[in-house]
């Protein structure tokens, strides 16, 4: 995931809300789950296509290194959500900031003062602003804290579920559990899909704009890493990640610094722009295509169309999945959501 921006602290307060009667989600027991990842770029995105999700988690909260949790609450998104029935998460992640704090997570996960004061900090932010679950979102999380984190996953799903509300934690797609991993080993599906009621694995960034090129998320990378987590967690638990975004590699820049993310609804463009051809790689699925800058560097891009979103999407049905969940709400269209919907179909 990424976050973006930090603002004041979150104060834990006492007033307790409980779940709205008068407010139902749209998912239903026969129904797949359809996240959208909420940014603070995300408001229009969910106005506009409300009706192809159900449920949301808002990406705008951070925790320090002693358990505050630091970010914006969308009260207009939240409240508009369950106005129309779309069930919302509030996600806090370790997040700081430039990236990920291994440092903070680390705290908060064997400090039992810093720990206690986050798990009372995530009720409060889920009770006085409407929420109805949380969603951790740990990454970069070190491999030696494997037991703390699924502790601290257990402490903070019993006392959610005790007073009503759910608990999901995303995960790195992994094919194979390296307890020494020094970025997916610290999670333990196993365990953590035992205390959860979700697992989302975050099934894209197989290629990021920090590294070599290649499919944001290619099929064979996806099915491997869908495979592995239904052999340790009830696949009904099981949330499967969709990117709506694609990424642009500048080839002349050893470096990497001038790589940068592209959404889904500006791929079109781009393509118009630089006179592309895009070609569908056969083996992950997704679609490439190359073009040289006006400055000579030569670049190319990676992303999925309407074909392989379709196409991975259904994965939620092969392996009889929870749901299929989108990163992030604002880069995309409405093309993008119908691909979605077709492919659970």
């Amino acid at each position: 995931m990424k976050i973006k921006g930090m603002a004041s602290f979150l104060t834990a307060a006492a007033l307790v809300f409980t779940l709205s009667a008068g407010v139902s989600s749209k998912a239903s027991a026969n129904s797949p789950i359809i996240l959208g990842y909420y940014t603070n770029d995300s408001f229009a995105a969910l106005t506009s296509y409300h009706s192809y999700i159900n449920q949301i988690s808002t990406d705008t909260f951070n925790t320090d290194a002693s358990g505050n949790i630091v970010g914006t609450i969308p009260t207009q998104a939240v409240n508009y959500a369950n106005s129309v029935g779309i069930l919302p998460y509030a996600l806090v992640s370790n997040y700081g900031a430039t990236d990920w704090d291994s440092n903070a997570a680390h705290q908060v996960l064997t400090n039992a003062a810093a720990k206690q004061k986050l798990i009372a900090n995530m009720v409060a932010l889920v009770k006085t602003n409407h929420y109805k679950g949380i969603n951790i979102d740990f990454e970069s999380v070190l491999a030696s804290d494997r037991n703390a984190l699924t502790s601290f996953v257990k402490d903070v799903a019993s006392i959610m579920k005790a007073q009503g509300y759910l608990t999901m934690v995303s995960v790195p797609a992994k094919d194979t559990d390296d307890p020494a991993d020094d970025w997916s080993g610290a999670f333990d599906y196993e365990q953590l899909g035992t205390y959860a009621d979700f697992i989302q694995v975050m099934t894209y960034d197989e290629h990021g704009v920090w590294a070599d090129p290649g499919s944001v998320a290619s099929k064979p990378w996806m099915t491997a890493a869908l495979k592995f987590s239904i052999t340790y967690v009830p696949s009904e638990k099981v949330i499967m990640g969709i990117p709506a975004y694609g990424n642009d590699w500048n080839l002349s820049d050893k470096t990497n610094s001038s790589n940068k993310l592209i959404p889904w609804k500006d791929i079109p463009q781009l393509i118009t722009s630089t006179k592309g051809k895009p070609t569908r790689d056969n083996a992950s699925g997704s679609m490439t295509f190359k073009y040289t800058a006006k400055d000579g560097s030569r670049h190319v891009v990676w992303y999925e169309d309407e074909t392989s979103i379709k196409t991975k999407t259904h994965y939620t049905l092969t392996y009889e999945l929870a749901g299929v969940s989108v990163y992030a709400m604002g880069e995309e269209d409405e093309t993008f959501w119908k691909a979605i919907a077709a492919g659970l179909k």
